[in-house]
């Protein structure tokens, strides 16, 4: 297995297509990918897939605790808010 490692960083990566993300996401400031609903850009196509959801107000999740109102974007953090409180 041939490992790479970041010339920026110790990190070491396991393929050169790995080292070219990790350089992308960790140490470059642009940001190719652009929100078609506000001024948002991100890193990475993934990151705008989860923005753009938090525009859309009918995937929210909630606590269903009474009394509680918490809501998130994701189950991720809404679990996380369940684990907390």
């Amino acid at each position: 297995v041939n490992h790479v490692t970041c010339g920026l960083c110790d990190t070491v990566c396991t393929s050169v297509s790995s080292l070219k993300a990790h350089i992308r996401c960790r140490h470059c400031d642009a940001r190719p990918f652009h929100c078609h609903l506000c001024d948002s850009g991100f890193k990475n196509a993934y990151d705008l897939h989860k923005h753009v959801e938090t525009h859309n107000d009918s995937d929210a999740y909630s606590c269903d605790v009474e009394g509680c109102g918490f809501t998130s974007w994701t189950l991720r953090t809404l679990r996380q808010h369940y684990k907390k409180v």
